[in-house]
């Protein structure tokens, strides 16, 4: 009897915390621009490609914005789907720095570009990138093969 006494006040407890409405999630904050940014690769989201292909546009998982600036233009990434970082960082929270790299597959070879930075992706840059004009994409067709 006690059991059935237990159940039913917790029933009744819990049916009003299911009425009220849950709260609303706010929606990701900003970085500060003192904050340093952490680019986890574990937390990698999506990629954007930026014209001239020096650098590319990262979102991780919490939709923060990372701009990772390569050592020189990285051929043939306008190309690819996919991405992977390799740091020298131990374990897998370790951040994306300078000397680490970026890969894809290439069928001339690996396909590999070095980070020179890591940066918040801030409105300006955008604005610069919008005014830089589209990342030119060639059709697969007109891509010379050897």
């Amino acid at each position: 009897m006690k059991r059935y006494l237990l159940v039913a006040t917790l029933l009744c407890s819990a049916i009003p915390a299911m009425a009220q409405p849950a709260p609303a999630t706010a929606p990701a904050t900003p970085p500060t621009p003192s904050e340093r940014p952490c680019l986890r690769p574990i937390n990698m989201w999506d990629f954007q490609l930026v014209p001239g292909n020096r650098s590319l546009i990262v979102i991780d998982r919490s939709r923060r914005r990372f701009r990772v600036n390569f050592m020189s233009e990285c051929r043939n990434i306008q190309f690819r789907t996919g991405i992977r970082f390799v740091t020298r960082g131990t374990g897998r929270l370790s951040c994306v720095a300078r000397g680490d790299s970026v890969r894809f597959r290439d069928p001339a070879g690996p396909g590999v570009c070095i980070v020179r930075e890591v940066v918040w992706q801030t409105p300006e840059l955008d604005q610069q990138d919008a005014a830089a004009g589209p990342v030119r994409m060639l059709p697969r067709s007109s891509v010379e093969r050897r």
